[in-house]
């Protein structure tokens, strides 16, 4: 079943959440008061209107009570307490908000906000995987195009050797280093993937996913 979101802020951090829930499945809402960002979304996510979120009839309009998670993703500190005391009181279901410090996020979590986010500290796959129980534990970017990512080796079974996989000359996409036991290491061409391993590495994002599929 898919899960229902509202994104609201569509800066970059919101159109990359946006674009990630989209393509692992979910059902997006999609909400700003800019016309430029909300027709970049639209490119992508149907639902993606321009409006007054800090508009209380705005908000009831939108029947936001009706989705299961919504997001502010703002920079703006003082719209965000504004719309996040509006959804309270309309009775959201889940609400997860933005802040960029400690004490915002002790504001946030005052006026009742279910979880708190720091883009800084969470990237939005991370955010992904703990909404949708994706593998990806944790996602950097460094451009557009590359990231540095934590996967999961979910097989029951060691791997076959780094070397016979190959992901360099098939992915281009680097293995940094291996996460075993709480313990990291660099690994060698003739380690390979244990059961429980987490694994630190460096490519594309379309990379990252394929890498992702088959170490499952």
């Amino acid at each position: 079943m898919k899960k229902d979101f509202a994104v609201i802020g569509l800066g970059s951090f919101g159109r990359h959440l946006c674009r990630e829930l989209n393509d692992q499945g979910a059902n997006v809402l999609a909400l700003d008061i800019s016309e430029e960002r909300v027709a970049m979304v639209a490119e992508f996510i149907p639902q993606a209107f321009c409006c007054d979120c800090t508009q209380e009839e705005t908000l009831k309009k939108l029947g936001l009570t009706d989705v299961n998670h919504v997001i502010l993703t703002m920079k703006n500190s003082a719209v965000s307490i504004l719309i996040t005391v509006l959804l309270k009181e309309l009775g959201v279901k889940k609400l997860t908000a933005r802040a960029e410090d400690e004490s915002m996020k002790k504001i946030f979590l005052r006026l009742g906000a279910d979880e708190v986010i720091n883009p800084q500290e969470l990237a939005v796959n991370d955010l992904c995987g703990m909404l949708l129980n994706n593998s990806v534990k944790h996602l950097f970017e460094i451009t557009d195009q590359y990231s540095v990512a934590t996967l999961s080796y979910t097989g029951e079974k060691p791997s076959q050797k780094l070397l016979e996989m190959d992901f360099r000359n098939r992915y281009h996409l680097n293995v940094l280093l291996i996460r075993r036991a709480g313990k990291d290491f660099t690994p060698s061409g003739d380690d390979r993937f244990m059961p429980g391993d987490a694994v630190v590495v460096f490519g594309t994002n379309d990379a990252i996913k394929t890498m992702d599929k088959q170490i499952r």
